[in-house]
């Protein structure tokens, strides 16, 4: 193994370890995004079938 490749598994491990801390620290935080996300998701698919449904009723 190449000191590179090694090099990026160590910052890997590095960055995952902080994103967990920092998902742990921040739990309440990222509750709330996770609610907005599925609220967009939402919101897409029901425009998405708007936008399909008035191009039906033209045809």
């Amino acid at each position: 193994m190449d000191k590179v490749a090694f090099g990026m598994i160590i910052a890997g491990i590095i960055l995952l370890l902080a994103g967990i801390y920092g998902a742990y620290y921040f739990i309440d935080e990222l509750i709330y995004v996770i609610k907005g996300l599925l609220g967009l998701v939402v919101a897409l698919a029901g425009l998405a079938l708007l936008v399909v449904g008035i191009l039906t009723v033209k045809d």
